[in-house]
């Protein structure tokens, strides 16, 4: 009997403990490794040259770029990124780095969407996100009020977030 009831309360807890709760999660099970959608943006000069790359000249190193956003009372909040180096995807070679951020998405629904970006000691650049709000994927960027080129090749597909492209 004794086995019965901790083969029950087994089974009970993982139930419990395997349950879907995030909108427009893939994968064949609830406990499936949940995705979440964030900001891809690479940032490049006007030679089409990859500026988060240590090998380009005037490259921008991770603590040369700042992620904020301005609340209503004017201070200043940093915003978590990483940096994220060239990958592949299937056959595809994607040959730039790119600023990788999940909680300026996480971020959008309180701030309307507003944010800057400064790179060095450049003017911040200020960036507008519009999500796809069933699936809160970044559908659209604005940067400086004028819409950034998406990445519309085979990599488009590569994952929950679409890859945005700015020129310095």
């Amino acid at each position: 009997m004794k086995k019965f009831l901790i083969a029950l309360a087994v089974i009970i807890i993982a139930n419990f403990g395997c349950k879907k709760e995030e909108i427009g999660e893939k994968g064949p099970c609830a406990c499936s490794p949940m995705t979440y959608p964030y900001l891809s943006l690479v940032i490049k000069n006007a030679g089409g040259e990859d500026l988060l790359n240590s090998k380009t000249s005037g490259y921008f190193a991770p603590s040369q770029v700042k992620l904020y956003l301005v609340e209503a009372n004017g201070t200043i909040k940093n915003i978590d990124f990483g940096v994220r180096p060239p990958f592949t995807y299937g056959s595809s070679l994607f040959t730039f780095h790119q600023l990788y951020s999940q909680r300026i998405v996480t971020l959008t629904a309180s701030t309307a969407g507003i944010f800057y970006l400064k790179l060095g000691d450049h003017q911040p650049y200020k960036l507008s996100l519009k999500l796809n709000a069933p699936m809160q994927k970044i559908d659209k960027l604005l940067i400086n009020d004028k819409e950034a080129v998406v990445e519309t090749g085979t990599l488009q597909n590569y994952s929950d977030g679409n890859i945005f492209y700015l020129a310095h």
